[in-house]
């Protein structure tokens, strides 16, 4: 069980930090995506507006849940998440009677995991651990509620100039790659997000894909009460899969930034050696 705790919040910081690639800004490099598009036909635009019709505002929200992760062994845990929009996002791991035995944080700049088992913690700038794709605090959030974005601007907004419909009609595809990866966010016939892919630049296969299910209608919009990933990280295949309860939206949150005396800090090398563990 101790073994399988670290690992989780290993896999989890992981998943988030390389399936992600959080930073504070996005790169500046980008590509033309060549697509065969709608982008003028009315089906397109019928399409975009009903799915930009779906999001909702929202500032903080907050829900219980389960996690489970997969990385050779397979780890299960009542979770607390809390998120406050565009600034950070909580998740406590609760596996045994509601007691938390690990966190992890993630800031604008910043990223916190915090082992309480082992007495151990990871404090590091963001930069340091990014790989991949540079999404923001916001752009990770609408990944874990099934909100389409644009890479470093956020959700999607009212205007199609940044995106293009796939001729099936229910593909938003992002005109521009980032560091050689395309995304696109796939929908069923009433709007409701069904995956995003992250795929890189000529290939056909998703090198990420995220998974979603149980949509529910709430005061933010349509969100995704079921979430799954699979990515391959460090040449392991990895599933994380969050299931979320009913969700209080713009509530009063509270989350705990502190770090703990008395525990070894690891650095962001460590992280990725636990796999081993």
């Amino acid at each position: 069980m101790i073994n399988k705790i670290s690992i989780s919040l290993t896999i989890a910081l992981a998943l988030v930090m390389t399936a992600c690639g959080t930073s504070k800004k996005a790169a500046t490099t980008t590509e033309s995506n060549s697509a065969t598009t709608t982008t003028a036909t009315t089906t397109g635009q019928t399409t975009f507006n009903a799915v930009v019709s779906t999001l909702g505002d929202w500032q903080t929200m907050q829900t219980g849940g389960n996690i489970t992760l997969q990385a050779g062994s397979k780890f299960s845990s009542s979770i607390q998440m809390r998120m406050v929009r565009g600034e950070a996002i909580y998740i406590s791991l609760r596996p045994m009677l509601g007691i938390e035995v690990g966190r992890l944080l993630i800031t604008a700049d910043s990223l916190y995991a915090v082992d309480k088992v082992h007495k151990r913690y990871i404090a590091e700038k963001v930069s340091l651990l990014t790989a991949g794709i540079p999404v923001t605090v916001n752009e990770v959030q609408d990944i874990f509620l099934g909100r389409p974005f644009i890479i470093g601007q956020g959700t999607l907004g009212a205007t199609m100039e940044n995106m293009v419909i796939e001729s099936n009609g229910t593909t938003l595809t992002a005109k521009e790659h980032y560091k050689g990866y395309g995304y696109a966010f796939a929908y069923d016939k009433s709007s409701r997000i069904v995956s995003l892919n992250i795929v890189p630049q000529g290939s056909a296969t998703a090198a990420y894909q995220v998974k979603y299910s149980n949509v529910k209608s709430t005061t933010a919009g349509n969100i995704a009460h079921g979430i799954n990933v699979n990515a391959n990280i460090d040449k392991k295949k990895i599933n994380f899969s969050l299931t979320y309860k009913n969700i209080d939206w713009n509530e009063g949150v509270k989350i705990d930034r502190s770090l703990p005396t008395g525990y070894k800090r690891m650095n962001a090398k460590d992280l990725f050696s636990l796999f081993s563990n």
